[in-house]
């Protein structure tokens, strides 16, 4: 099997399902009950909080560490939450038009309730544009929330300069979903920020929102008190403390990581622009983890269809809207036709791919382009 599918979502690690069994025999307990076990519970949620804080470069005394189920829902409490808190100072809110739904769709419904919603465009090398943020500041804070990197074409928001543009006053999320231990961020420069365990190789169910301790979110979900009455709802330690593995791991192994996987695309990338009818979108600021294609003369459903019967798994688009939506609303939004907006494939890499596995996905992905054309 071939599993060029990593940013949909990745492999747990041994190391993190040895983890949440263990946690699971041992750690059961529910962390808000009042005897030993339970406290334990408690007590360490919180010292893996620190350690979370401790890997990202960030300082416990700043920052709160709120566990949620997966990123949706830590999208959804940091923009709405934030929002619903703060309507009167911040009712003027803005995102980017390539956003992931999570993102993209919070701010829809925002914009139903009265919240003035700016939708700012991407340029043809696939980030921000800054003369359209600019052009929509009317020299009072803003709330707004930009992807580090896109989910997927792969291109790399520079953060600090966006911060730059709306200025210090402003609140400023960030989704960093695709992001994590794959490029490098300027945590300092955000407000609130939003990841998640199962695409750094841990589990499903279990996500983050990190926001400083200054920054006040309205609860979204109505039940107990728990994570200082923002979050409710039973903490699942054994998932907690698999993805503090899951983190711990990815930090100690990204530099290199990085360089081979960069090593990996840069040779599809060699081969691939050869091949008569495959169109790469290629960028100035590009996160080596996806690779994203475009079929000019084929369906690109065919094609995946055909790369899944060898075992060869690739997306062609991303998963939270494949099976819905006839065309890349991301692609067309940096400009593409609607040919390749509609066939796009996307090959995202991670820490189990080798360049053998990419030799072979060429020589296949050839030999079906031909046999179609044939």
């Amino acid at each position: 099997m071939i599993y060029f599918d990593n940013a949909s979502t990745t492999a747990p690690r041994c190391e993190v399902l040895e983890e949440f069994n263990r946690a699971s025999k041992e750690n059961f307990a529910n962390p808000n009950s009042i005897h030993r076990l339970a406290m334990e519970n408690n007590a360490n949620i919180e010292r893996i909080k620190n350690n979370i804080l401790k890997n990202l470069g960030l300082s416990q005394r700043m920052y709160d560490v709120i566990f949620t189920s997966g990123a949706t829902e830590s999208n959804n409490l940091g923009i709405r939450g934030f929002c619903l808190r703060n309507k009167k100072r911040f009712n003027h809110i803005m995102t980017s038009v390539y956003e992931h739904s999570s993102v993209l769709n919070v701010f829809k419904e925002l914009e139903e309730e009265g919240f003035k919603v700016d939708y700012i465009k991407v340029n043809k090398d696939g980030v921000i544009d800054y003369d359209d943020l600019k052009a929509h500041l009317d020299g009072k804070p803003v709330f707004a929330s930009f992807m580090c990197v896109n989910n997927e074409i792969g291109t790399v928001n520079n953060l600090a300069e966006l911060r730059k543009i709306i200025g210090p006053d402003s609140v400023l999320h960030s989704d960093l979903v695709q992001a994590i231990g794959k490029t490098k961020i300027d945590f300092s420069v955000l407000d609130l920020f939003t990841f998640t365990a199962h695409k750094i190789n841990g589990l499903k169910g279990c996500a983050v929102l990190i926001k400083k301790k200054n920054i006040q979110i309205e609860k979204i979900l109505f039940g107990g008190e728990q994570q200082g009455g923002i979050r409710g709802g039973t903490l699942d330690f054994p998932s907690i403390s698999a993805f503090n593995v899951a983190l711990e791991l990815l930090k100690k192994e990204e530099n290199d990581e990085y360089n081979r996987v960069n090593e990996i695309r840069n040779y599809l990338i060699s081969e691939l622009k050869n091949i008569p009818g495959v169109v790469i979108h290629g960028f100035k600021s590009c996160c080596p983890y996806i690779l994203n294609i475009s079929l000019v003369d084929k369906k690109a459903s065919v094609v995946v269809e055909g790369l899944s019967n060898k075992d060869i798994f690739v997306n062609s688009e991303s998963a939270c809207y494949s099976k819905r939506d006839a065309k890349s609303y991301v692609l067309e939004a940096i400009g593409c036709d609607d040919k390749e907006a509609s066939n796009p494939i996307r090959i995202s890499l991670g820490r189990t791919n080798t360049i053998d596995e990419a030799h072979i996905f060429v020589k296949e992905f050839k030999e079906i382009l031909d046999s179609i054309r044939s």
